[in-house]
């Protein structure tokens, strides 16, 4: 697992994130980590994923003091329901989950402001569903997070010339590349190579609305292979020029 690429790591180079205020960043920061930490927690790997989950937060404590104390108390609420889906999805005996869920739901609510610090009751809920998880082991799959890298790995990197040969050689560190292909197609409903493409002319069609960049720069950022075939491209699937769609839909002045 430690040799695994985490998902986490995307955030910094991720436009969606970094145009965030602090307080929306904070929210999505304990959303990422709270994905990664399910990983470790299919895996049975709770002490490791609490560490890892402990590191990453202790890294943004200034980002994550920008949350409410309702805020916090909303992201707990939510991690006890994700845990408490896990183990009723994939065990057989589910009651236990089920009234641990209630129990730290009542526990949370009757929280004070003084007593609402996220990460020490973060660290309490996982470590009760992680014993109930244990007792069985939980059943994993590979399929879908072979098909998440291929969606954080194409998402973060839209300004490289990115070929399937690329994302595959990326994901390969763990997975055949045949099967990621496959569940990548049953998932996505799409190639891996349209992905690329959708991903690439959404990113161009956001930023011929929210700047005046030339055309001709737009196809040179996202690598294109020049402004022509970026305009072939646009037109095709959006069915009009880049410039028209700008002139047609700018939300600049």
């Amino acid at each position: 697992m430690e040799s695994e690429l985490q998902y986490t790591q995307y955030l910094a180079s991720m436009r969606s994130y970094t145009a965030q205020d602090q307080a929306a960043k904070a929210l999505i920061l304990i959303g990422y980590v709270e994905r990664d930490f399910i990983r470790f927690y299919r895996a049975g790997r709770i002490e490791a994923g609490i560490q890892f989950a402990r590191e990453n937060l202790a890294r943004s404590k200034s980002l994550l003091n920008q949350l409410s104390p309702d805020e916090k108390a909303a992201q707990l609420h939510a991690l006890v329901d994700i845990l408490s889906f896990e183990g009723i999805q994939n065990h057989v005996e589910i009651y236990e989950f089920v009234r641990l869920r209630m129990q730290y739901h009542q526990r949370l609510t009757k929280l004070t402001t003084d007593q609402m610090q996220y990460v020490p009751w973060m660290q309490k809920i996982i470590k009760d569903f992680g014993e109930l998880a244990q007792k069985n082991g939980l059943a994993y799959a590979d399929h879908l997070e072979s098909t998440l890298d291929v969606i954080y790995y194409v998402n973060s990197h839209l300004e490289r010339k990115l070929t399937v040969k690329q994302v595959l050689k990326h994901v390969n560190q763990r997975c055949n590349p045949t099967n990621v292909q496959r569940g990548f197609n049953t998932e996505m409903h799409m190639s891996i190579r349209d992905y690329i493409n959708v991903k690439k002319l959404r990113e161009a069609q956001r930023i011929l609305l929210t700047s005046h960049t030339p055309i001709r720069e737009i196809s040179a950022q996202l690598n294109f292979y020049d402004a022509a075939d970026f305009s072939k491209r646009f037109k095709r699937e959006i069915g009009m020029t880049p410039l028209e769609y700008r002139q047609q839909n700018s939300e600049v002045d």
